[in-house]
């Protein structure tokens, strides 16, 4: 049985209970977002990737997603590593298989509102074994103008792109 909000509303005014006691604040907003991630045509083995969120001031705030499922590769991703050292989080419900060279990821993502059109981005983080790693490989800031537009990357990234 599913009850929604107007459901517990109607039962707590029913049994003289404020709905502002049940619920003091009302949960942030979310919008349904798809990022897309193609990489370029390298020779190599599959990239691990991190997408995270940067604040304002060019600051990690949270993993987003991760592609590779092996977290023994994950200390290759060497800032995004540290970031996430300092700021622990649960990572196995955002994981998915590393990406081949000319494949992309599709993300599909729940964001904050609030973090639209307020200075916050995404940043994509890529190691490939043996090769290069790119600490800043992507980034876009998130704005409701800049949907699915192609934001070049520097290093396996070829664009990222979103759309909310």
């Amino acid at each position: 049985m599913t009850i929604s909000l107007s459901g517990i509303r109607n039962v707590a005014a029913a049994i003289g209970v404020s709905t502002l006691a049940l619920f003091a604040a009302e949960p942030a907003l979310a919008k349904k977002a798809i990022v897309l991630v193609q990489l370029n045509a390298y020779e190599g083995d599959e990239a691990y990737f991190s997408l995270y969120l940067v604040n304002p001031e060019g600051r990690y705030e949270k993993t987003l997603w991760v592609s590779g499922p092996d977290e023994e590769w994950y200390p290759d991703l060497q800032r995004w590593w540290r970031y996430l050292s300092r700021a622990p989080q649960e990572l196995d419900a955002i994981t998915g298989a590393s990406t081949a060279g000319g494949d992309r990821s599709i993300i599909h993502l729940d964001l904050d509102e609030s973090l639209i059109d307020a200075g916050y981005s995404l940043r994509v983080e890529t190691s490939v074994e043996d090769q290069d790693n790119h600490f800043e490989d992507a980034q876009v800031e998130l704005t409701t103008d800049g949907q699915r537009a192609r934001t070049a990357g520097m290093g396996y990234v070829r664009y990222i792109r979103y759309k909310f």
